[in-house]
């Protein structure tokens, strides 16, 4: 290892590119996250919205419309809590993605220390630890990320199967069934 004064040393700028390489990396996975996050939270304030609506509206009692609009409300309020689990997820990949982007700064920060200091075993030693635990970092905010997937389609489903249900039943009641139906899930594409 060289010392300060004699030029910088061509091993640092090698030593540096992995943690400077994750930093936009990270940046890449916050801007979806952040995009989903967005998508989530807005659809919630969607749902809250319908519910006022819903509630706000004055139908007879024992008509049709009102038992509509009570399940209606009970469907909002289902699907908001699972959004509001999704906004939870998304908000640890998120945190995560942070500590991971300051774990890289504070590496990048650890091998200049290293090349400018005589405690190099010291420095080196930190740096790396910390480099790592901005992986784990990631791999978190992967892992968080990939069960928030997983809820994506959560909400739609149980929408359309409880319009779909409601229709049906209505439809029931007004029009004569035309021909077989199609099972569930066929053709839906979800």
């Amino acid at each position: 290892m060289s010392t300060p004064m004699s030029g910088i040393n061509p091993e640092i700028i090698q030593q540096i590119l992995a943690p400077a390489a994750m930093i936009p990396a990270c940046g890449l996975l916050l801007l979806s996250s952040t995009a989903r996050m967005n998508t989530v939270l807005a659809r919630i304030r969607a749902f809250h919205a319908e519910r006022l609506d819903v509630w706000r509206s004055d139908a007879e009692a024992g008509t049709r419309d009102d038992s509509v609009r009570s399940l209606r409300l009970e469907g909002l309020e289902h699907q908001t809590h699972r959004l509001l689990s999704r906004a939870a997820l998304l908000r640890w990949t998120m945190l995560q993605l942070f500590g991971a982007v300051a774990c890289n700064l504070l590496s990048i920060v650890g091998l200049a220390l290293l090349y400018l200091t005589n405690h190099q075993d010291a420095f080196y030693t930190a740096s790396v630890m910390v480099f790592v635990t901005g992986i784990v970092l990631v791999l978190g905010s992967m892992a968080t990320s990939a069960l928030e997937v997983k809820r994506i389609l959560e909400t739609v489903r149980y929408e359309h199967a409880r319009v779909e249900c409601l229709c049906d039943a209505s439809s029931a009641e007004f029009v004569a069934p035309v021909g077989p139906r199609p099972a569930s899930g066929e053709g839906s594409g979800l």
